[in-house]
């Protein structure tokens, strides 16, 4: 049963405000927490746990929880960030930090310059290595779940598909409502997933940015029933790489695509993002590094203005001590 607006949820901790967003898989909605902050809860759907048995909810809560889990571990400036996960009655509940922002799917109404389209997808291809290395795929990227905070270029990734972790068939796409954006292997509840699956998923989206046409859907191609337009042949300010990049990158075939997500972003040609030091949170460690720093530097400093000036030389040099090094050189040279 759908939660309504004012309910109370986690012993009184966040209260329903509305709901943001609902698909087959899951609901999310906008709470505020005690301290009047807001904050994002995502469930599961219950048009999808209606049609299970009780068992077969066990077991997807169970998986939920348990990819929640290892979801609040992805600490990525390009991931939202996952605060607890909790149980309200038999339900998982996951709270995440809300991201007042709009979606790629708005932004990109029309085609974006190439550059701000592969900026967004670095972003997004940094996120999704870390997700990869945390043993999760997120399988579920596309605009309208990459996030643009307000008044910034970065780019967030949310939404991810916890609820097609079973291997229940009705986790697994519909063909009437999946999307261009859905590789061939997340129609089937016994496929192996992989870094690949978001891969395809990846290049979609930047099909879409690019192109502003949402590619057709991956049994449509694999039945023959649509095929794959080259980006470049829409846009013709794509460049040959990121052509070449998008097509390879959604190759109907897992096997045919790059298997990790930092290949397939060597393949695209963009060049990885370092974070500075202070951008990492360690902003007051940093400040204390420089300010030791400083007073190294400023002690230094001190110590020669003060140095007392050496007595002086006398000038010319005595003969002995221009000869002996001369004796050097002319034995060494004999030597050698």
């Amino acid at each position: 049963m759908a939660w309504l607006v004012g309910q109370k949820l986690h012993d009184g901790r966040y209260t329903i405000e509305r709901e943001l967003g609902r698909g087959y898989f899951g609901i999310t909605y906008l709470v505020s927490d005690r301290d009047r902050k807001r904050l994002a809860i995502e469930t599961i759907s219950d048009d999808l746990l209606s049609q299970l048995t009780p068992p077969e909810i066990d077991n997807l809560q169970e998986k939920f929880l348990q990819e929640a889990v290892k979801l609040a571990k992805c600490k990525h400036s390009h991931i939202v960030h996952i605060k607890e996960p909790f149980l309200e009655g038999n339900q998982v509940c996951i709270v995440m930090e809300y991201i007042d922002g709009v979606d790629l799917a708005s932004r990109a109404q029309h085609q974006l310059p190439e550059a701000e389209a592969l900026r967004y997808i670095q972003q997004m291809g940094e996120a999704l290595n870390a997700v990869h290395e945390n043993g999760l795929v997120h399988r579920n990227v596309k605009p309208a779940n990459i996030l643009l905070r307000a008044g910034k270029s970065e780019a967030v990734l949310i939404d991810f598909g916890l609820a097609r972790g079973s291997d229940n068939p009705l986790t697994t796409l519909d063909p009437n409502t999946a999307d261009g954006f859905d590789s061939l292997e997340l129609y089937h509840a016994d496929a192996q997933l992989g870094a690949y699956t978001d891969i395809y998923s990846l290049a979609g989206t930047l099909y879409f940015l690019l192109t502003g046409q949402i590619p057709p859907t991956a049994m449509e191609r694999s039945l023959g029933r649509a095929r794959l337009t080259a980006p470049k042949q829409i846009n013709s300010q794509v460049s040959d790489r990121t052509n070449e990049a998008i097509i390879t990158g959604m190759a109907l075939a897992a096997a045919d695509r790059p298997q990790t997500m930092q290949d397939w972003l060597d393949i695209l040609g963009v060049q990885r993002q370092v974070p500075l030091p202070w951008q990492n949170g360690n902003f007051m460690t940093w400040l204390a590094v420089i300010a030791t720093i400083a007073a190294v530097i400023g002690t230094i400093a001190a110590w020669l203005v003060l140095k007392p000036s050496p007595p002086p030389k006398p000038t010319g040099t005595p003969k002995s001590q221009l000869i002996q090094p001369m004796r050097d050189i002319l034995i060494t040279h004999k030597l050698t």
